[in-house]
């Protein structure tokens, strides 16, 4: 299957974009709990791991189906194909992540 490289290319960058989003958040939400407790930070900290990890994961399959779909159906070049799906698959990954982190953040708010 041809349209198989693009894809799994697509889909190791936007898993490695989201990673180092995901690092670069993490390290906000950290500042962002600065006022908390140990034990208040650990479970919302705890909490945005998990979920961004699922986030990641949803859109890295995103990133995959897309770069599949782009070049089967909608007949693109594999390259352009590849560089729209993982901006795509970024951008949500990234989405799902911030939302995560606000999230975590007003769970850490109301466990206090």
């Amino acid at each position: 299957m041809p349209n198989k490289t693009p894809a799994i290319i697509s889909a190791v960058i936007t898993f490695i974009l989201l990673i180092i989003i995901s690092i670069m958040l993490s390290f906000g939400q950290l500042v962002a709990l600065n006022g908390f407790s140990e034990r208040v930070g650990s479970i919302s900290l705890v909490t945005s791991l998990i979920c961004q990890g699922v986030g990641n994961i949803l859109a890295v399959i995103v990133a995959w189906r897309l770069a599949i779909r782009f070049i089967t159906k909608s007949n693109w070049n594999n390259i352009v194909a590849a560089l729209v799906s993982v901006l795509a698959g970024t951008l949500t990954g990234a989405g799902l992540s911030f939302i995560t982190i606000i999230a975590s953040i007003l769970l850490a708010e109301q466990i206090r």
